[in-house]
C-alpha cells in the first residue's frame, strides 16, 4: 500500500506529464511542487478541502478554501498554491474532457453555458452541495494507470463521462439557486463575449465593444462587471493569453511573430503583458512547456 508521501510524488508525476486524469487517490496533506508555481490548468479542476485551509491564486486573484469547501477551477487558467495550514487535508481531481468529447453530446453545450455565464477563474462552494464528487475521485483513483486492458480504459472513459454529467447537473443547480442577471443584461453580456472572440487580437478598449453594441462604455462596463465579476479588459486579456499559449504550445512562431499577430507594438510590450498575466516570460513559458513535453 502506497504512503501519503508516495501518492504526493505520483500526483506530481501526473501533473507534469500528459495524463488525462490527475488524481490524489484519497486525501493528501501536502501539495506537490507542480502546484506551488504557475500551473496552466488544461483540465477541469476539483479540489476538496477536508481539514484546515489552503490559499491559492488564479491569474492575479487570491482565494482561500477552508474545511468543508470545494474549489472548481476553470480550464485555461493559471493556478498555484500560495499557502496551506499544517493540518490541511485535501483531495484533488483534474481531468481532461477531450477524450470523451465524442461521448458528451449536448453535455458540451451545458459546460459551455456554465463557462459563459460563470467566467470567473474559480468557484468555491460548500462541499455539502457537491455530494458524490468524492465517490468519483475514489473510483477513478482505483483504476490502474496506462493499463492495456481495454475494459479498464472503457471504464475510465465512462466514469469521466458520468462525472461530467454530474458536474453539469451540479452547475445547473448552483446557477439556478444564485441570483441571475436580468435577461437583457445576460443577452448583452453573451453578445459581448462573442465580440471579444472575434476582435480581441486587435481591439482592447471598452469603447470599441460598446460602440459595436450601441451602448455607452460606462453602461457596458457596468453590465459585464455585474454579470461576470470581471472587467471588460480582463475578458480581453484572458482571450489574448489563451491565444498566446496556444501559439507557443502548438506552433514554431517566434515571440515577435506572436506579438505581431496579437497587435502588440513590439515583443518587449508583449513579454511584459504575458509575464504580468501568467508569472512567466514567453521564452520561459515555452522552455517549461518543452521540458514537460520531453518528460
Amino acid at each position: 500500500m502506497s504512503t501519503m508521501s508516495d501518492r504526493v510524488k505520483e500526483l506530481q508525476a501526473q501533473l507534469t506529464s500528459d495524463c488525462e486524469v490527475c488524481c490524489s487517490q484519497g486525501m493528501l496533506d501536502t501539495f506537490p511542487d507542480a502546484l506551488h508555481v504557475s500551473f496552466w490548468v488544461e483540465h477541469i479542476g476539483i479540489i476538496v478541502c477536508h481539514r484546515g485551509h489552503f490559499s491559492f491564486m488564479t491569474g492575479e486573484e487570491t482565494h482561500k478554501a477552508v474545511s468543508g469547501k470545494t474549489v472548481f477551477i476553470n480550464r485555461e487558467e493559471y493556478f498555484h498554491i500560495t499557502e496551506s495550514s499544517p493540518d490541511c487535508l485535501y483531495s484533488l481531481l483534474f481531468y481532461r474532457v477531450d477524450s470523451i468529447r465524442d461521448l458528451l453530446g449536448n453535455t458540451v453545450t451545458g459546460m459551455k453555458f456554465w463557462e459563459v455565464l460563470n467566467p470567473t477563474s474559480c468557484q468555491i462552494v460548500d462541499t455539502a452541495a457537491t455530494s458524490g464528487l468524492n465517490r468519483y475521485i475514489d473510483m477513478l483513483s482505483s483504476l490502474p494507470e496506462n493499463s492495456s486492458d481495454v475494459f479498464i480504459e472503457k471504464e475510465r472513459l465512462l466514469l469521466m463521462l458520468s462525472l461530467t454529467y454530474h458536474l453539469c447537473s451540479l452547475f445547473s443547480r448552483l446557477l439556478g439557486s444564485s441570483q441571475s442577471a436580468p435577461a437583457r443584461q445576460t443577452d448583452i453580456y453573451i453578445n459581448f463575449i462573442q465580440l471579444v472572440g472575434r476582435y480581441y487580437d486587435k481591439h482592447r478598449g471598452v469603447a470599441f465593444y460598446a460602440d459595436k453594441l450601441c451602448l455607452s462604455p460606462k453602461y457596458l462596463s457596468s453590465i459585464v462587471k455585474s454579470v461576470s465579476g470581471m472587467t471588460v479588459q480582463q475578458h480581453v486579456f484572458k482571450a489574448i493569453v489563451r491565444r498566446s499559449i496556444f501559439l507557443m504550445n502548438n506552433t514554431d512562431k517566434s515571440v515577435k511573430q506572436i506579438s505581431d499577430s496579437l497587435s502588440f507594438p513590439n515583443p518587449s510590450a508583449f513579454g511584459t503583458f504575458f509575464k504580468k498575466q501568467t508569472g512567466l516570460s514567453p521564452r520561459h513559458f515555452r522552455k517549461e512547456n518543452n521540458r514537460k513535453t520531453k518528460q
